[in-house]
């Protein structure tokens, strides 16, 4: 009895906070560039598109659930090599701390869990000879700045890094040495809108 009585209160509590808090489905698109640590591979220019719903739980914090696109890899650095070229479904956890309460400068702070949209758990399982190079998953941190006009726009930069070894085999194909390794690393430049509902 004492068990339904505080999940029925943390469930009204919860339905509460949501129930005063404004929420806003918004979008964000961008450029990436991307950088493979410890290989031989140069940075590359990538895209990143997505959804993302901002809920405004005080004055001052926005807690904004993620889903996007991110295109990142790396560049061939000796002619003829092959560029790396990595597509992520990307599942972030965006917090975003306002300076002051009426103005649009903030930060913002996060995890995001990104979903290797070609070698992934899928075709690890349906690939007969276990080839994948690029491991299936990426777990990464982000951090940045970003300003936020009173008619929804937004400008953002974001730093991103990604904390599993891309090398799924250890083979050090693209250089660098296979017992270092290699990480993820974007930069984000972007565009944010959040639609009045």
């Amino acid at each position: 009895m004492k068990k339904i009585f505080l999940l029925s209160f943390f469930l009204i509590l919860s339905f509460t906070i949501f129930a005063q808090s404004k929420s806003q489905l918004g979008i964000r698109i961008g450029a990436n560039n991307a950088k493979v640590l410890h290989s031989q591979l140069d940075s590359k220019t990538g895209l990143y598109a997505g959804l993302f719903l901002a809920v405004r739980l005080t004055d001052s914090y926005t807690l904004q659930p993620e889903i996007a696109y991110s295109n990142q890899g790396g560049k061939a650095s000796i002619r003829n090599g092959e560029n790396l070229n990595i597509n992520y479904v990307s599942i972030g956890l965006a917090n975003k701390f306002f300076v002051s309460p009426h103005q649009g400068f903030h930060f913002i702070l996060g995890p995001s869990l990104d979903v290797n949209f070609d070698d992934n758990f899928i075709n690890l399982i349906n690939d007969n000879d276990n080839s994948l190079e690029i491991t299936p998953i990426d777990l990464a941190l982000f951090g940045g700045i970003g300003y936020e006009f009173d008619f929804g726009l937004a400008l953002e930069l974001r730093f991103k890094q990604g904390l599993i070894d891309l090398d799924f085999n250890d083979s050090g194909e693209y250089g660098g040495n296979s017992e270092e390794n290699q990480l993820n690393r974007v930069i984000q430049i972007g565009l944010a809108y959040k639609f009045n509902m």
